[in-house]
């Protein structure tokens, strides 16, 4: 997409451990709803382990929310040990739109591929309260609150860019225009800019 050239990237340029972008006190408050969206490119030619996208952890939950490619379909974890492994894929050497969206009434999640709804459900971890003051990593997966970082989970090599959660649930036409033009703020818990300053290793910022 062309206006992704104009956006800040983070590129990485291969699957190690040492690559990573992390924030801490990432959520300010208390979860019941999210929605998390990003656009990812992955450029590996076959598939192979774990590309985990992005991950927040907590005391003793290292997966509160967690979005991984394994072989290559996209897992979602919402909560200690609840886990959905969906049918999405995407698309490689290309742009991909993503956005989950959860809420713990009902546990009812959705996925979302450029701006189109392509799987949802009920149930997962219903009543669960996702904690504050945990740590946000894109790139990795965390096996503890901040690390525990695993090379088999490694993203890369592939860029991501515009990853941004709200504290709520936003509706189909949101996201919608989330994909087109990138331009909703309201709600957001965290947004792309606050992980410039905490990329690791071979991983960089492209600026636009």
């Amino acid at each position: 997409m062309d206006r992704l050239s104009t956006a800040y990237r983070l590129i990485f340029p291969r699957k190690t451990v040492e690559n990573y972008a992390i924030k801490g006190n990432a959520v300010g408050s208390n979860l019941t709803a999210f929605t998390l969206c990003f656009f990812v490119k992955p450029n590996y030619t076959a598939p192979y382990g774990a590309q985990c996208l992005y991950s927040y952890a907590t005391p003793g939950v290292d997966n509160a929310i967690y979005v991984c490619l394994t072989d290559p379909k996209i897992d979602l974890h919402v909560g200690n040990g609840v886990r959905v492994r969906t049918y999405v894929t995407l698309n490689k050497s290309r742009w991909n739109h993503i956005c989950l969206t959860w809420e713990n009434t009902n546990g009812v999640w959705q996925l979302y591929k450029n701006g189109q709804l392509v799987e949802n459900g009920t149930g997962m971890s219903k009543n669960y309260v996702i904690l504050s003051g945990g740590t946000a990593v894109i790139g990795q997966d965390q096996d503890k609150m901040g690390g525990g970082f695993r090379k088999k989970d490694a993203f890369g090599p592939g860029e991501v860019t515009e990853l941004n959660l709200w504290d709520s649930v936003l509706s189909a036409s949101d996201i919608a225009a989330q994909h087109t033009n990138c331009t909703l703020t309201t709600g957001l818990v965290h947004f792309w800019a606050q992980f410039k300053d905490g990329v690791n290793g071979a991983a960089q910022v492209e600026q636009p």
